[in-house]
C-alpha cells in the first residue's frame, strides 16, 4: 500500500480537521488508481460506489443536451475531492458524469466503508456535510456568475482560479465551461492579453 501524500491529507484536514486515529483507520481503505486522459470517473448511468481524492490532474464535471452538444458544469483540479455525490446520496444512477482531461491520480474510497467508519468517528459526518455544502455553494457562484457576467467576465474569474488551467486543457473545454465557442474564446483570450499588455 503506497502512503497518502501529505497534500491529500492536508486539503481534507482543511475541510475539517481528522484525529489521527480516523486517519489511521481510513489510510488503509485508500487505494491509488491511474486515470487516463479521457477516462471516466463518474460513469454516465452508473450507480456511483466510491469517492476520490485527486492527487493529479484535472476532471470534469459535464452534461450532454438533446442535441449532442457538451458542457463542462465543473472542473475539480488538483488537490479536489471528486465523485458524484448526488448517487452517493441516493443511489440513483449518475446524471452529471465525470472525466479525466488529464492523466490523473486518484485515492478511491468505498462510500460503504466509509459509511461504516462514520458510525466510529464522527469527525468523518462533518467531511461529508462540508463537501456537500462546498458544492452546493459552487453551484450557486456558477449560476449566479451566468447571469450576472458576460463571457469575458467568466473567463477573468475562471483564469484567476486556475491560473494554470489553459496550459492544462483543450481550450474547447473552457469554452464548453463558459458557454462559447471556441471562437469566441480566441477572440476574448486575444482581447484580454491586449488588456492585460496596455496595464
Amino acid at each position: 500500500m503506497s502512503p497518502v501524500p501529505p497534500l491529500l491529507e492536508a486539503m481534507v484536514n482543511a475541510i475539517h480537521p481528522l484525529p489521527e486515529a480516523a486517519w489511521s483507520a481510513l489510510r488503509p481503505l485508500l487505494s491509488r488508481r491511474s486515470l487516463a486522459r479521457g477516462e471516466h470517473f463518474a460513469t454516465l448511468g452508473e450507480r456511483q460506489r466510491t469517492i476520490g481524492l485527486l492527487e493529479r490532474g484535472v476532471v470534469r464535471a459535464y452534461y450532454t443536451t438533446a442535441d449532442g452538444d457538451e458542457y463542462n458544469k465543473h472542473f475539480f483540479v488538483a488537490p479536489a475531492l471528486i465523485g458524484d455525490y448526488a448517487s452517493l446520496l441516493t443511489g440513483l444512477p449518475v446524471e452529471l458524469p465525470q472525466q479525466a482531461l488529464t492523466d490523473s491520480v486518484v485515492w478511491t474510497l468505498e462510500h460503504k466503508a466509509l459509511l461504516e467508519l462514520e458510525r466510529v468517528f464522527v469527525d468523518l459526518l462533518q467531511i461529508q456535510r462540508r463537501f456537500a455544502e462546498n458544492l452546493y455553494l459552487e453551484n450557486e457562484r456558477r449560476e449566479l456568475q451566468i447571469a450576472t457576467m458576460s463571457a469575458s467576465q467568466r473567463y477573468d474569474a475562471l483564469t484567476a482560479r486556475y491560473p494554470r488551467l489553459e496550459a492544462e486543457i483543450p481550450l474547447y473545454h473552457v469554452a464548453a465551461y463558459l458557454g462559447i465557442t471556441p471562437t469566441q474564446l480566441s477572440r476574448i483570450r486575444s482581447r484580454t492579453r491586449t488588456r492585460r499588455v496596455s496595464t
